[in-house]
């Protein structure tokens, strides 16, 4: 029996109102691997992904702030145990003022243990992989993991399916594993710039889309998350300085911790606004996943000062 919408947790979140503020991953880099087939629970480890390596790749990443997702072209993914004789890979920088990706194409997923994972998650994407070369277009990956949430299937393949059948998307749009978040399906991160969305329609992603394609990119601020190599609090405080300036760039913008939960957030002229963030609980319950009950929670608020 299909579930009610204020039974699954996006649903019963969006009733709450719980803000998406914050809630983005926290990764610095990203390393986004082509894999064929379902995915299960924990998708790197659980999927058709060669094991020994999956293995050996999260051990060397381990500790750097780079965050691994297996990406699979929009579609059906039957289960099948071929071997793929090639898969596309993508490493991205998220640093503000340093973003970059860069992809590869590999016949062995030994060739993964290649990478330089340390300058990887220092930004330095040119040197981290002699086999690769630029990217010259952003990517949008939608998370529709069911394994991890059914959410994050009924809400993020529609979307996903809509972009590909746009030329202007089809190449730059890739289902995803786990993003974290599948209350607010559909997620998506958008790479190299790390700039995670939330609660996404056609409309709404594609325009995520249309602002990293941007002569000068820009971030719609109605649907973001947070920036991943922001931690939540920087994250909260960067959209609200961005919202309530009208602030647009994707790299726009530094974060400064200040201490006693205050940030000052920079802007490309040098104007600074100070924003203050603090923990409250959620007026309203919701489900943190689809089949767990209900449940209250902290939230963050930002206020400019």
């Amino acid at each position: 029996m299909a579930l009610a919408e204020a039974d699954t947790c996006s649903g019963s979140s969006l009733l709450a109102d719980e803000p998406m503020i914050g809630t983005a991953p926290l990764a610095a880099a990203w390393i986004a691997i082509e894999q064929v087939g379902p995915f299960g629970h924990n998708a790197i480890q659980q999927s058709h992904f060669p094991q020994d390596i999956a293995t050996e790749l999260l051990a060397r990443i381990d500790g750097l702030g780079i965050r691994p997702a297996l990406i699979r072209r929009v579609g059906k993914h039957a289960d099948s145990h071929q071997p793929m004789s090639s898969r596309r890979v993508f490493l991205a920088s998220s640093r503000p003022g340093s973003s970059a990706m860069v992809t590869a194409t590999i016949t062995d997923a030994a060739h993964l243990l290649e990478i330089d994972f340390a300058a990887l998650a220092a930004g330095d994407v040119a040197n981290a992989w002699a086999r690769a070369v630029v990217a010259p277009e952003p990517l949008l990956l939608v998370c529709t993991h069911a394994k991890r949430d059914v959410c994050c299937a009924l809400k993020g393949r529609p979307v996903a399916a809509a972009l590909v059948a746009n030329p202007r998307y089809a190449d730059l749009v890739w289902e995803a594993s786990h993003l974290g978040g599948h209350r607010f399906a559909a997620t998506a991160v958008q790479l190299p710039h790390g700039w995670v969305h939330g609660r996404l329609d056609v409309a709404s992603a594609g325009a995520v889309i249309d602002g990293a394609l941007a002569a000068v990119p820009t971030a719609p601020m109605a649907t973001a998350r947070g920036r991943s190599s922001l931690n939540g609090r920087e994250q909260a405080a960067d959209i609200e300085a961005r919202v309530v300036s009208g602030i647009a760039g994707i790299d726009d913008t530094r974060v400064t911790d200040v201490g006693d939960g205050a940030f000052v957030v920079s802007d490309s002229s040098g104007e600074q606004q100070r924003v203050l963030i603090t923990e409250i609980d959620l007026e309203a319950e919701r489900h943190d996943s689809c089949g767990k009950p209900l449940t209250g929670g902290r939230v963050l608020h930002a206020t400019v000062v």
